[in-house]
């Protein structure tokens, strides 16, 4: 155990600036009134298998408000010992380690943020929560940020700064240590009722940062992310968004990930919302809604290209809710179909149907009479 005491492409929105109405509660909770224009986007999910049973990362989901970068990142990390969720953000207007560079690691050796991942993108902040065992007598979840724009010390490594620390119960803890460039940040996190990720929808690692903090940003300016999964060490298990397709174990000791397809990232546009980094068009997974508008027997149909991969299929509303999940399971390279009977319990209206294909997204928009 290591010490932790070192103190839109899913729906179009209407936004021509940044939002100053959005409404976020930092308690480590995603509630529905926190889904929509100007609030909670979805950059993506984690589906199938997770190298560690039953835990680690679910979603991803990120907003902004006219002062503030919003992120919820719905996980359930703990087990036995000590773990951790880490986050790597590309800001507009810093200038960090470039793409393709192995990071220098962080400069408390009891943060997780010492690995030394390759990543595909610019990092320029490293975020991490360190969960408590479950169950055990530490109740408490341990936060640090790393900055990547600073200059490194004489070791070579990068300042990572120690927030501090809060409870498991999703209590918001309000960053004032003026020491940490985070004046005014607020973090929590919330245990997942028994540990479990499979049955967590809403629960997690929520933060908010002062954008004044990250260098600012305008409408249409650009934040990159990815999140993680790692052991007390900074290894990394399987788990990371956006998911490696097809992959079940561990990513082990400082993974290049400039080594695997696509863009290891999410893209999100302030005032926009997500941008699609692996998208594929329709035709190319396949994908076709029959009939349409829907009846009882509409189905959806697409192809798993090759080996077995995550697939998930999911409705949005007209507001970029989530409103129903229709699959999440691993499936073998063919053809294969999903009911969309189920959305006829829905209101009468126009629906987003987006498929997920290992890496790849898509989606097709239905109606509902």
């Amino acid at each position: 155990m290591k010490k932790h005491l070192t103190l839109s492409a899913l729906a179009a929105l209407a936004l021509s600036s940044l939002s100053a109405h959005a409404q976020f509660t930092v308690d480590g909770t995603l509630s529905a009134a926190e889904i929509g224009t100007g609030k909670y986007q979805l950059l993506g999910t984690y589906v199938g298998t997770h190298s560690v049973n039953d835990r680690g990362l679910k979603a991803i989901y990120m907003g902004t408000t006219a002062t503030t970068l919003n992120i919820m990142v719905v996980a359930s990390p703990e087990q036995t010992s000590y773990s951790a969720l880490v986050l790597y953000l590309d800001a507009p207007n810093k200038t960090g380690v470039a793409a393709g560079t192995r990071l220098p690691g962080g400069d408390d050796a009891s943060s997780q943020l010492r690995h030394r991942p390759t990543l595909d993108f610019q990092a320029d902040f490293g975020f991490r929560v360190t969960a408590s065992p479950l169950g055990g007598g530490d109740l408490s979840a341990y936060h640090s940020k790393m900055d990547l724009t600073l200059p490194l010390n004489t070791a070579g490594k990068a300042p990572d700064k120690y927030l501090g620390p809060a409870d498991k119960q999703g209590t918001t803890f309000t960053i004032s240590d003026a020491t940490t460039n985070f004046v005014g940040a607020k973090v929590a996190f919330k245990t997942a009722a028994g540990g479990s990720v499979t049955a967590n929808n809403s629960t997690g690692w929520e933060v908010e940062y002062p954008l004044s903090s990250l260098g600012g940003a305008a409408t249409g300016s650009l934040f990159r992310v990815m999140a993680g999964y790692v052991a007390d060490n900074g290894d990394f298990y399987s788990d990371v968004l956006p998911q490696v397709a097809g992959r079940t174990t561990d990513l082990g000791t400082d993974p290049n990930f400039t080594t695997i397809a696509g863009n290891q990232f999410y893209t999100y546009q302030v005032g926009t919302g997500l941008l699609a980094n692996r998208a594929a068009t329709a035709e190319a997974l396949g994908l076709n809604a029959y009939p349409n508008p829907l009846t009882s027997a509409s189905t959806l149909s697409y192809t798993v290209a090759s080996g077995t991969q995550p697939v998930s299929v999911e409705v949005y509303n007209a507001l970029g809710q989530r409103v129903l999940s229709l699959l999440n399971a691993d499936q073998a390279a063919g053809t294969h179909t999903t009911a969309l009977a189920p959305l006829q319990q829905l209101a009468a209206g126009s629906y987003l149907v987006k498929l997920q294909v290992g890496t790849q997204l898509t989606s097709r928009r239905v109606v509902v009479e």
